[in-house]
């Protein structure tokens, strides 16, 4: 919540969030932001804007956000945090009189000011944890029309409205005491309806992007107000100027547009306008509305008239780079203003892998909390040959592998936000059999696969440079199909679940690869083991199987198996084909062959609580795999019957209603799903 001691303003300017007011609802929708661009998508908020969203801003903390809006109460505002939106703050007691096009926080963090499209055009209030406090008074001399943007100084000691009716641009002294006397016009006017306006970061000029040529104006601004104006570039935008923008150093001055390139940018001096920067190689598709700088300066994001509603660019003193990737969510409607926040949470870029039983054998989707699954991933350039029977992440999101049933048997790529890269180089030495299990190992310095054929499980170092030379069998082989395989959490152990007695084998683990065989279980699982997962502190090792109890649950140490935990008091319908525990260690899932397909208990030291209650939305088919978000929010599981993916948000009480399926579902039985998510 924001101090209304302003020393406690963020100094990050590390991009966390860029939010999109936009025309449709939910009219706002906040993207996380990483390195390489959009990640996740936030939940809305509880409580929408009730219109079109037309302005939106954050807080100097980023501790709390703004959307002017269409419809009463045309000013909308929230906390902001690392998880999102939170309780709608109460409306202000004097509501801006009509609807809100833009909105600005004053640099201190201790006022808000939105511009409107009825008299008096413009509103402000002082701010403060609390939310609005009561309206200041209007200015003497009010704007003359329409109210479009709004912005303040950066000392705090003025304020600028740009409008829709001459002189086009109205700017105010600013103090704690509201708006003092409006400052004479500037000598030069711009030229039509003022659409944006923007001081520069030392406070030394002012810019007004507006309708027609030259459809940007700037001028020196001091405490006296306006100077006389620049001169024009030397290239104009082409079209109606609609929102301008000073990068953070000050340097470079940008206009959003209506007409091709869209975008215009000019470095920026004492001097004025520069050299027009090259415009970016990849144009946006439709009018620019409004641009924002990040706080860094390293990104540059603009709203778009039509779809997809934002685009994003690197920055630099060399101008545009190559545009981001569109966020795979896009907002709905056309985007009108869009702005970058310092504080966000990586949890929002997650992503959903399937291994199935037809081309492509591989299918990859974004995963949000808050709106389940994003659009399929283009197919990989390169397929795997053959069934996918088991797919992982790396530990570090950075490479994906699948396990499949003809030869090279593992088909491995590079990951990123974008999906798939190009396929690593097959292992100088495949695995022997159809692959049934794949698993990297904690540190991503080592990739193993369970496989049909003796030895049962290969093992090989692991780089950015693919696979490297397979390490030695084991001393002791397992006895059958390997049909899982996982490394512990700690990166000392790895297990495989096998088809013959007795039904998982484990070895220490290390850089120089397998060590000498654990001993068995003293209570072995009792029939095929289908599945092997370590507890998220390596604390537990648990065993899904062909036979009643299904799951068989154990204590791990350096020494290996303990004593076998009770069975659960409920026990799985039938044969536990998939298990996992979630990354918070509260619960352990088993996916199984008969209704309810999926069943979920507590996890403790003591093992097994009681079991959850059934999914309200039951799979159809057989349970093959299942699995947990990164942050425990959202359980999957495989099925042989379409859709063959199933997702559910999960908490302490457990599953909740059933995540909309896939818009394009995998191509068929579904044997194995997994999460990661990009941190970075």
């Amino acid at each position: 919540m924001f101090s209304s001691n302003s020393s406690q303003v963020s100094s990050s300017t590390t991009p966390k969030v860029l939010a999109v007011a936009h025309g449709a609802t939910p009219f706002i929708t906040a993207y996380s932001w990483g390195t390489s661009g959009f990640r996740g998508i936030f939940s809305n908020p509880a409580t929408l804007p009730t219109g079109s969203g037309n302005g939106v801003a954050f807080s100097p903390d980023s501790s709390a956000i703004a959307v002017a809006h269409s419809t009463t109460p045309f000013i909308s505002a929230y906390p902001w945090s690392g998880s999102g939106f939170g309780t709608k703050y109460t409306n202000p007691a004097t509501l801006p009189a009509g609807a809100g096009r833009g909105v600005a926080f004053s640099p201190d963090g201790l006022n808000i000011a939105v511009s409107h499209s009825t008299t008096p055009f413009i509103s402000a209030y002082p701010w403060s944890g609390s939310g609005f406090g009561t309206k200041y008074s209007n200015p003497a001399t009010l704007p003359t029309g329409n109210g479009t943007e709004v912005a303040f100084s950066p000392d705090g000691l003025a304020i600028a409205v740009s409008h829709s009716t001459t002189p086009f641009i109205s700017a105010y002294p600013w103090s704690g005491s509201g708006f003092g006397t409006k400052y004479a016009d500037p000598a030069t006017l711009p030229t039509g309806n003022g659409q944006g306006v923007a001081f520069s970061p030392d406070g030394s000029a002012i810019a007004v992007a507006h309708e027609t040529t030259p459809f940007i104006t700037a001028y020196p601004w001091s405490g006296s107000g306006f100077g006389t104006k620049y001169s024009n570039p030397a290239t104009l935008p082409t079209v109606s100027g609609n929102g301008v923008a000073f990068s953070p150093d000050g340097l470079a001055i940008a206009v959003a547009s209506s007409g091709t390139p869209l975008i215009t940018a000019y470095p920026w001096s004492g001097s004025g306008f520069g050299t027009k920067y090259a415009d970016p190689a990849t144009l946006p598709p439709t009018s620019a509305v409004s641009v924002a700088f990040s706080a860094d300066g390293l990104n540059m994001a603009l709203a778009l008239n039509g779809s997809p509603s934002i685009n994003a660019y690197p920055w630099s003193g060399s101008g545009f780079g190559t545009k981001y990737a569109n966020p795979t969510s896009l907002p709905t409607g056309s985007g009108t203003f869009c702005a970058w926040g310092t504080v966000g949470d990586a949890k929002y870029s997650q992503f959903v892998a399937v291994a199935h039983t037809t081309t492509p054998f591989v299918s990859a989707y974004p995963w949000s909390g808050a709106l389940g699954f994003g659009a399929k991933f283009t197919n990989p350039a390169t397929l795997p040959t053959g069934q996918g029977n088991s797919v992982a992440f790396s530990s570090d999101s950075l490479a994906i592998a699948v396990a499949h049933n003809t030869t090279p048997f593992i088909s491995t790529y590079p990951w990123s936000s974008s999906g798939f890269g190009t396929k690593y180089t097959n292992p100088a030495t495949l695995p022997t059999g159809n692959a049934q299990g794949v698993a990297f190992s904690p540190d991503g310095s080592a990739i193993a696969v369970g496989h049909g054929t003796t030895p049962f499980i290969s093992a090989y170092p692991w780089s950015g440079s693919g696979f490297g030379t397979k390490y030695s069998d084991p001393a002791t082989l397992p006895t059958g199909q390997g049909n899982s395989v996982a490394f512990s959490p700690d990166g000392s152990a790895i297990a495989v679940a096998q088809s013959a007695s007795p039904y998982v084998s484990a070895y220490p683990w290390s850089g120089s690869g397998f060590g000498t065989k654990y001993a068995d279980p003293a209570t072995l699982p009792t029939g095929t083991g289908g599945d092997v997962t370590f507890s998220p502190d390596s604390s537990a090792i648990a065993v899904a199987h062909s036979t009643t109890p299904f799951i068989s649950a154990y204590p791990w140490s350096g020494s290996g198996f303990g004593t076998k935990y009770s069975d659960p008091a409920t026990l799985p319908a039938s044969t536990g084909n998939g298990v996992a525990f979630s990354p918070d260690g509260a619960t352990i899932a088993i996916a199984h062959a008969t209704t309810p397909i999926i069943s979920a208990y507590p996890w403790s030291g003591s093992g097994f609580g009681t079991k959850y209650a059934n999914p309200a939305t039951l799979p159809t088919g057989q349970g093959a795999s299942v699995a947990f978000s990164p942050d425990s929010s959202a359980i999957a599981v495989t099925d042989t019957s379409s859709p063959f993916i199933l997702a559910y948000p999960f908490s302490g009480s457990g599953f909740g209603t059933k995540y909309s399926n896939p818009a394009t579902l995998p191509a068929g039985i579904g044997f194995s799903v997994a999460f990661t998510q990009i941190t970075s």
